[in-house]
């Protein structure tokens, strides 16, 4: 999981990179030398490198410890699994696993856990014809991923594979006064009893005994980060969009039949629409009022970029000053993973909840001839699903932009 001890590791081998950079540079001093030599300039630039990628690595990884925190009006509800209390979902199923918990893990196993997807030819990922000997320890690059939505929706755990729940999608009648000996008016809450059941999120990658043993920690660390990063793409997908119990998928917050929807009437101003999906929320059956918005990076940025009949932006005067992450005081949640033109608002202290079976794992072993071509194998997996108690807690708005704006829109304007 997400811990402090994992954070630790990072910033020892940061430390590390820190002390190979300056010890180059107290060598030449103590020579009485004012230039390095070819070697010593090559190697003084990467650890800088690989200073800087750790730092950068260690700011992330500082702030999706931040994240994982439980909201507070979720932290004062209950705790504990078997109570069914609510939490964090991603606190439930964290990300996060040493280098030394994988090995201990490695050495329990002999065989290793059957694949969802497979990579073969040559069936492994390896640094070695992007990383030359001498750049050794340098923390390879690859892609950014967006935040986890796991993250903002209330959680709880279940020991069973199914979970049945009521969704109640509307109150009809009203209390009157009445007079004495008369009959009261009836309220009548329709309710369906629906089931939810624990889909598996998994995908595999191996790396060379080579670079596991160490040859290159650092490549090997970031390939288990960039498995469970892959995990967090289809779950969001999964909590956004999946299909249903019909379709073998997650109930998504967007294909629920009943949540409600608002079309978008605004071509250069968006945030007037956003508002009445925002009153309609509100005024609707669930009496909802939104804490998440989640939409589409391009979708956010031609929103965030719109401008008035004089060139001003709307969402601020001053697109370089610090600018916050929300409309109308409600926090926006970017995803590729979020349908480009729409923008989806969430009462997460209503609608539902996610419901984790099994917390992501990372496990190691073989599969089919890994064992003969030194290749160790990584899995991870988990198992959720997600109840939609009050579909009209969630509404969609419809028709906004879908692409982000271009340099030649922007030089236009």
């Amino acid at each position: 999981m997400l811990s402090n001890d994992f954070l630790n590791a990072i910033e020892a081998k940061r430390s590390a990179a820190f002390a190979a950079a300056e010890g180059i540079l107290l060598t030449a001093k103590a020579e009485n030398r004012s230039h390095l030599s070819e070697g010593e300039h090559r190697r003084y630039e990467h650890a800088l490198a690989d200073y800087r990628g750790l730092t950068e690595r260690a700011r992330e990884y500082r702030g999706e410890l931040e994240r994982s925190r439980v909201p507070e009006h979720l932290g004062r509800i209950g705790s504990g699994r078997q109570s069914g209390a609510i939490s964090s979902a991603g606190m439930l199923s964290p990300l996060g696993y040493t280098d030394e918990q994988l090995r201990r893990a490695f050495d329990q196993l002999n065989r290793g856990e059957t694949a969802v997807l497979e990579k073969r030819d040559p069936g492994f990922v390896t640094a070695v014809p992007f990383i030359p000997p001498e750049l050794g320890p340098v923390l390879p690059v690859f892609p950014r991923h967006e935040d986890r939505l796991m993250d903002k929706l209330p959680g709880v755990g279940t020991d069973v594979p199914q979970l049945a729940y009521i969704e109640v999608v509307s109150t009809t009648g009203t209390a009157q006064i009445v007079q004495e000996g008369a009959a009261k008016p009836e309220l009548l809450m329709p309710a369906s009893q629906q089931v939810c059941t624990a889909r598996k999120i998994a995908a595999h990658v191996g790396v060379s005994w080579e670079q596991y043993s160490g040859d290159y920690d650092a490549f090997v660390t970031a390939v288990q980060a960039e498995l469970m990063r892959c995990i967090v793409d289809a779950e969001n997908l999964q909590l956004y969009g999946g299909t249903g119990e019909s379709n073998g998928q997650v109930n998504g917050l967007t294909t629920n039949a009943n949540v409600l929807s608002f079309t978008a009437t605004g071509t250069t101003e968006n945030f007037t629409d956003i508002a009445g999906g925002i009153a309609q929320l509100r005024s609707g059956p669930a009496l909802a009022e939104p804490d998440l918005i989640l939409m589409n990076p391009n979708t956010w940025a031609a929103i965030r970029t719109q401008k008035d009949q004089y060139g001003r932006f709307l969402a601020t005067p001053d697109p370089t000053a610090e600018t916050a992450e929300t409309v109308w005081s409600v926090p926006v949640v970017q995803s590729t993973q979020f349908t480009a033109g729409q923008a989806v608002l969430v009462d997460s202290t209503k609608y539902g909840r996610v419901v984790v079976r099994e917390a992501i794992v990372t496990r190691i072993g073989y599969s089919g001839t890994d064992f003969v071509q030194n290749i160790v194998r990584f899995v991870s997996e988990e198992r959720i699903a997600q109840t939609l108690e009050r579909p009209q807690a969630v509404c969609i708005i419809k028709g906004l932009p879908t692409a982000a704006p271009t340099t030649a829109e922007t030089a236009k304007k």
